[in-house]
């Protein structure tokens, strides 16, 4: 149960992210912005985490070696890196609910009355994650000044864009037309903690456009996840708060 719900803080945030509207039909917003030349500037524009969002209902379906389990879950997000998970099983009771902002991770186990508690250090080791990655769950791009942005062109439709950024490596693979990246890989220096998020079925809401289908494939360990966001709210601006289970047991994630 404790590894399934720390592989899930990945998918969800997100997880994701990650999530619960079924189409773009059933989200309301403007149109998106008109494209300029500059299209890393437009796959930014287009980021989910622009601003706050709540991504009310998302399926989960966790394949291991042993086999697969599903959840439901949904996430808030509040500028600038606030994330509230709530994890929960098809019956609708809630498992786990978990906290994350730039320094501290919370998790409430509400099956078993046990309060996880740590930094995001911990997602660092265990998934080759920083917290400040969480946006990549969704299909946002995450740019500095590592990346090779003057090799930045179209080749059939396509840029391949390499990035060093909090000591993971990331390859972006971006779709020029879609302005929207359709796959990342990231590795840590050491060439460790490898993951690839693959995503598909775009759609548009408000200024923003984020992947229907979002899969995350571990080699190392044979692990997948596949998200399905079913419906997401993009004009959420509430606040987030944790409230840690009473009379749960604490244990220090290390």
């Amino acid at each position: 149960m404790r590894k399934v719900i720390f592989i899930l803080i990945i998918v969800i945030i997100f997880t994701g992210c990650s999530l619960f509207k079924n189409t773009a039909k059933s989200i309301s917003g403007d149109t998106i912005l008109p494209y300029s030349d500059n299209i890393l500037e437009n796959v930014k524009e287009l980021n989910i985490n622009n601003k706050g969002f709540f991504i009310q209902k998302a399926e989960i379906e966790v394949l291991t070696q042993s086999g697969k389990e599903t959840f439901l879950g949904n996430i808030k997000f509040e500028k600038p890196g606030r994330y509230l998970i709530s994890l929960r099983n098809r019956a609708g009771i809630e498992g786990a609910r978990i906290y994350i902002n730039n320094d501290t991770l919370l998790i409430n186990d509400r099956i078993n009355k046990k309060l996880y508690f740590g930094t995001t250090l911990y997602l660092k080791r265990k998934y080759g994650l920083t917290q400040s990655m969480l946006p990549l769950i969704f299909g946002d791009i995450i740019l500095d000044n590592s990346c090779d942005t003057n090799h930045s062109k179209c080749t059939e439709n396509r840029i391949i864009l390499n990035c060093s950024i909090s000591g993971i490596m990331l390859n972006y693979i971006i779709d020029c037309n879609k302005r929207k990246t359709i796959s990342v890989s990231m590795l840590d220096n050491n060439k460790n903690n490898g993951v690839k998020i693959s995503y598909n079925n775009f759609f548009s809401a408000g200024n923003v456009r984020l992947p229907e289908k979002v899969q995350l494939e571990y080699p190392i360990n044979g692990i997948i996840i596949k998200i399905k966001i079913l419906k997401v709210d993009l004009d959420w601006d509430g606040s987030l708060k944790f409230v840690p289970g009473k009379g749960y047991d604490l244990i220090e994630l290390v």
